[in-house]
C-alpha cells in the first residue's frame, strides 16, 4: 500500500498512477470553511475513542481528525477530474454548441453572501431563481430554510478558468478563491476545484434536513471545534452522516437541483460522492498516512515514513507489522478466528483469466 494513501481518487476518476501524481504541485492549503467541514465528516467517521484506551491500549484512540485525514480527501476531491480546454467553449461565440462541447459556464462561479441579505440569497441569486421557485419542490417553507443556512464565515466563492479556454489546449487550470472576514485563499488548481463546492452543498443539504427535523439531536451552538464551517458543523456526529446519506437515500438532489446546480458541475455525481467519502476513509486511515509527516501531500515518490513502520498509528491499531515477506499468505480477518483465504484450486474462477488481475509467469495456481 506504499503510496496508495493520497490516490484513491483513482476509485472515481479512472486515471492512471502517473496522472494522478503529476496532477499534485502544492501543499494542499484548503480555505478554513473546506478544511473545517471536511473535518466534521473525518470526526463523524472515525472519532477519538478514549474509551478503548484501557481495553485495547492507546493506539486505539486517535481518531481520523488526529492524522489530518481531512487533508486525504480534499486532495482526492480536487483531483478526480481533469477539464481538457479543447472541450470547453464559449456559448456566445459559437451559433450552437456541438453536443460533444461544454459551456464555460458549467465550470464558472461566482457570488457573494455580504449585501445579499442572507446566504440563501446569494446561491438564490446565483441560481437566478426566487425563493417561491425554490419552496415550490421543497416540503419546508422558504424562511425555515432561510434560517438554518450557513456557510459560516464564507464571504466570496469563486472559480474561474485561469485562461483562455478558446486559445489553449490541453489540461484546464481553474482559479479558486474564497475570501472569509480574516483572509483570502486563492489557488490555481490544473483541476475541477471539487472539494469546497460539495462543502457548500453539504451546508444547503444540512439546512434542508434541520427544517425537515429530521435531526434526531439537538444542534450545536459549541463554535470551537469546527469554528469556521457552516450549518452542516452544527449536526451531531451521528446527524453529519444521516444528513450526508440523505443525498443518497432521500431525493435531496433532485428537490434541491435547481439551488444546487451552479455549484457542482454535475449535480448528479454527489450521491457517488458521499458512497466515496466513506470508502477513501478507509484508503487514507490505514494505511501509512499518519506516518508520512509532512511529506503527506507530496506525490508518492516523494514520500517518506517520518514514524518507524510498526510505529504507525494505523498499523498499531490493526496490528500490522509492514511489509513482511509472506505476510500476505497469513492473512486473516480482523477477529480472532477469522477464515483462512481459500486454497486456488478451490476458488470458482472463470476459464479465461487475462486482464490487469493476472501475473504472468507465476504458475498455474496463481
Amino acid at each position: 500500500m506504499k503510496g496508495i494513501g493520497g490516490l484513491a481518487a483513482l476509485s472515481m476518476s479512472g486515471a492512471t498512477i502517473a496522472e494522478a501524481e503529476a496532477a499534485v504541485s502544492d501543499s494542499l492549503a484548503s480555505d478554513p470553511h473546506t478544511a473545517d467541514t471536511y473535518r466534521a465528516i473525518v470526526d463523524a467517521i472515525i472519532p477519538r475513542t478514549p474509551e478503548l484506551e484501557a481495553e485495547l491500549g492507546p493506539e486505539h484512540v486517535p481518531g481520523g481528525v488526529d492524522v489530518e485525514l481531512e487533508k486525504f480527501l480534499v486532495w482526492d476531491f480536487n483531483h478526480f477530474q481533469e477539464i481538457r480546454a479543447e472541450m470547453v467553449t464559449d456559448p456566445g461565440l459559437l451559433d450552437s454548441v456541438p453536443e460533444e462541447m461544454m459551456p464555460t459556464s458549467l465550470f464558472e462561479t461566482a457570488f457573494e453572501t455580504t449585501g445579499s441579505g442572507s446566504d440563501l440569497d446569494a446561491l438564490l441569486d446565483l441560481a437566478d431563481i426566487t425563493l417561491l421557485d425554490l419552496v415550490d419542490d421543497l416540503e419546508v417553507t422558504g424562511d425555515a430554510l432561510e434560517e438554518r443556512l450557513t456557510l459560516g464565515p464564507v464571504e466570496r466563492y469563486e472559480v474561474s478558468f485561469a485562461d483562455d479556454v478558446e486559445s489553449t489546449t490541453g489540461p484546464a487550470e481553474f482559479e479558486l478563491v474564497v475570501e472569509t472576514a480574516n483572509e483570502t485563499t486563492h489557488r490555481v488548481l490544473q483541476n475541477y476545484p471539487y472539494a469546497p463546492a460539495f462543502t457548500i452543498v453539504f451546508d444547503v443539504v444540512a439546512a434542508e434536513f434541520l427544517a425537515l427535523g429530521r435531526n434526531e439531536d439537538a444542534i450545536s451552538r459549541d463554535r470551537t471545534e469546527f469554528p469556521a464551517g457552516g450549518t452542516f458543523v452544527q449536526l451531531s456526529r451521528e446527524d453529519r452522516l444521516r444528513c450526508l446519506w440523505s443525498i443518497v437515500d432521500g431525493s435531496v438532489v433532485d428537490r434541491l437541483d435547481d439551488l444546487l446546480s451552479p455549484l457542482v458541475p454535475d449535480v448528479g455525481i454527489l450521491k457517488y460522492v458521499v458512497m466515496a467519502v466513506n470508502g477513501l476513509h478507509g484508503f487514507g486511515y490505514y494505511t501509512e498516512w499518519s506516518g508520512l509527516g509532512e511529506t503527506k501531500t507530496n506525490t508518492p515518490n516523494e514520500r517518506t515514513l517520518a514514524t518507524p513502520p510498526d510505529e504507525v498509528q494505523s498499523r498499531e491499531q490493526s496490528g500490522y507489522p509492514g511489509p513482511e515477506p509472506g505476510y500476505a499468505a497469513n492473512w486473516r480477518h480482523a477477529v480472532d478466528g477469522g477464515f483462512d483465504d481459500p486454497d486456488a484450486d478451490e476458488l470458482n474462477l472463470p476459464s479465461d483469466l487475462t486482464g490487469d488481475d493476472v501475473l504472468d509467469g507465476i504458475g498455474g495456481d496463481t
